[in-house]
């Protein structure tokens, strides 16, 4: 399993291979389905059910994407962009093997993780396992983290574990994968200079997502974890001096996506879960709280945290965090910040942020910390939701990323009102569903929203079904929401 480490520069995205287009999987009719809105129109307040009812059908709706995902080579055929949603009017294969995004892995983790009718799931979850091994077999997809590569089956192994209590042999060979990794790639010190790329410490391509692997397994990975998170306190702590100014070690000389290089003159500081500082710092307070404390790690939780307050920003609908900050922005301070808030995410701002905070300030007892956690979620219950713009039904940019995190936020919050957003947002993923599109919702992938059949764990239905069933059966999530550094 030999390959480019953590942190090697994400890429365009690729066409993927597409096998022979096979039958997609039967399609059961869910009962009582809404009359299909036009793609993204955002229910009314009114127009929600009660909240029984609303549960039952989201536990439907699951049952029936995973239905339809339960063939994998019918699965990989159906994943595409078709010509109407293209950029260039031409249909694109958009599997991409090995990866949480739109690949085995995710899907095996989807079928890994539901509550609802869990034993039957688990031959659907070993078949996504043979693909994904298979493709590691080949060498053909080079490890980048945990969301590609060896790392990714690692995940989805680790889950099936967790629901089986089967595939010891193959979890002791990823964990000795990922210790080996980790001893081939982690600096001697930390340089005195800015990153070269955030991938070097993210969730997405870098530690901070391996980190959360080895803390899974620490019974056998403990050592590992230790120099990872040993790193990624010494990153926390001081500055770097950067064209005559001082600068946080998070600060990084790529930009935070490609084709944004001209934006970023002077490299960027990212903020957010994914792929910023608020990544390590749900890493490091998870760890603190499976009792995991190394010297110096509280005081690297305080400065992240402190970071995050420093730039907690406010509009007339309360606080937010800016995704990154330019060079400019970051000399010239919060105060001085105009950019207009992002729409709720898992990969920046809130809720994604709101978790990482609440979670530091559980494991430190920061009260501060969870009520500015508490306070950017009092922002989305006062926002109404067409305002939110957010224009995908994924976990990592759409409405099942906010209906699962704001379901984490809520195991501490306990408020209401939060239960009854969600009972919007699930709501809001259920009216959506069409029987005749591929897997029931379709995802935004180009510049035509809702135009993409997307069926993986990141970015597309298997996430859906994820954030539904944990919704629907009101349990705690089976740990398929550690990748994102939620748990």
């Amino acid at each position: 399993m030999s390959g480019t480490a953590p942190g090697t520069p994400a890429t365009a995205r690729a066409p993927g291979a597409v096998p022979e287009r096979r039958t997609v999987p039967e399609r059961g009719a869910v009962p009582e389905r809404d009359a299909v809105r036009e793609p993204g129109a955002v229910r009314e307040p009114g127009a929600v059910r009660e909240p029984g009812a609303v549960r039952e059908r989201a536990l439907a709706v699951s049952a029936q994407i995973l239905d339809r995902l339960a063939d994998p080579a019918a699965t990989m055929a159906a994943t595409r962009i078709p010509a109407e949603a293209a950029d260039d009017g031409v249909p694109e294969g958009v599997w991409a093997e090995l990866t949480l995004g739109s690949g085995s892995p995710g899907l095996s983790i989807a079928f890994s993780g539901v509550n609802h009718r869990a034993a039957e799931q688990v031959p659907r979850a070993h078949a996504y396992l043979g693909v994904a091994t298979r493709a590691v077999a080949s060498g053909t997809v080079a490890p980048s983290g945990i969301f590609k590569g060896p790392g990714a089956l690692a995940f989805a192994v680790l889950i099936a574990h967790r629901a089986t209590g089967g595939y010891l042999t193959a979890l002791q060979r990823l964990d000795a994968y990922q210790r080996d990794l980790v001893r081939t790639v982690l600096p001697p010190a930390v340089d005195d200079a800015p990153l070269a790329t955030i991938g070097h410490y993210e969730v997405v391509r870098g530690l901070t997502g391996v980190g959360r692997y080895l803390l899974a397994r620490v019974e056998s990975c403990g050592e590992a974890l230790e120099s990872v998170l040993g790193h990624l306190i010494r990153l926390a702590r001081g500055t770097v001096g950067h064209r005559g100014h001082r600068v946080p070690r998070w600060w990084a000389l790529d930009a935070p996506r490609i084709g944004s290089e001209a934006a970023f003159p002077g490299g960027h500081l990212n903020l957010g879960i994914s792929h910023g500082v608020a990544g390590p710092l749900a890493l490091m307070s998870l760890a603190w709280r499976q009792g995991v404390r190394l010297p110096d790690q509280r005081e690297a939780i305080e400065s992240m945290a402190d970071l995050l307050l420093r730039w907690s920003v406010k509009d007339g609908h309360g606080v937010f965090w800016p995704p990154h900050l330019t060079l400019a922005q970051w000399l010239a301070g919060p105060e001085e910040y105009g950019e207009p808030a992002g729409w709720p995410s898992w990969c920046y701002g809130a809720p994604g942020v709101s978790r990482a905070l609440q979670l530091a300030g559980l494991a430190l007892g920061r009260q501060d910390w969870t009520d500015l956690s508490r306070a950017s979620v009092e922002r989305l219950l006062t926002l109404p939701l067409p305002d939110w713009g957010i224009h995908d039904h994924a976990l990592c940019h759409g409405w099942a990323g906010a209906l699962h995190q704001l379901g984490r936020l809520n195991e501490h919050f306990g408020d209401p009102r939060i239960e009854a957003l969600r009972d919007r947002l699930a709501t809001e993923l259920t009216s959506a569903f069409d029987p005749d599109l591929p897997f029931g919702h379709r995802f935004t992938m180009t510049a035509v929203r809702y135009g993409s059949d997307v069926s993986g764990y990141l970015d597309g239905a298997a996430g859906v079904a994820l954030a539904l069933d944990s919704y629907a059966t009101g349990a705690t999530p089976s740990g398929w929401d550690m990748p994102l550094l939620l748990s």
